[in-house]
């Protein structure tokens, strides 16, 4: 039952992904993109990424990350998130500008193939299939929907 959810979610993760990248391709052009501070970029990814942390480990603990994470997990999460994923925003954006194309749409790309290494460790370290809410889903399942979940992120 669980399989299908993940299953029926994708499509839902894929058409926020590309409702979002078609809104921010016509909404923030490159120059607009460029010129945001970094500062901006990393403050705003900090406190995106820092409610975003807290809300799931909140309301999500008892049914996925207390099967592998310690209870500090549940306060040190949002500060990990901050320090993680506005490091990781700094670093998106670097990368983008540096790219030929539209910046928006590689940050956005970049944002999704961060997905693969962090899942791949979710998955084969702290083997999160055998969670009782992921039971009988595959990784394969979990990469294409967390492609999509981050690159809408």
């Amino acid at each position: 039952m669980i399989r299908n959810l993940v299953a029926e979610n994708t499509p839902i993760a894929f058409a926020l992904a590309l409702t979002t990248l078609t809104l921010l391709l016509w909404r923030v052009k490159p120059a607009r993109f460029s010129s945001v501070s970094w500062v901006s970029f990393g403050a705003g990814s900090a406190i995106f990424w820092g409610i975003l942390a807290a809300l799931l480990v909140s309301f999500a603990w008892e049914n996925y990350y207390s099967f592998f994470a310690p209870s500090w997990y549940r306060l040190a999460a949002p500060l990990g998130a901050v320090m993680l994923y506005s490091s990781f925003a700094l670093l998106f954006r670097r990368v983008s500008l540096h790219i030929p194309g539209n910046p928006v749409a590689y940050f956005c790309l970049l944002g999704g193939l961060e997905s693969i290494p962090e899942h791949a460790a979710a998955i084969y370290r702290f083997h999160i299939l055998e969670i009782p809410i992921l039971s009988g889903s595959t990784a394969a399942l979990i990469f294409i929907f967390a492609f999509f979940e981050y690159m809408f992120f």
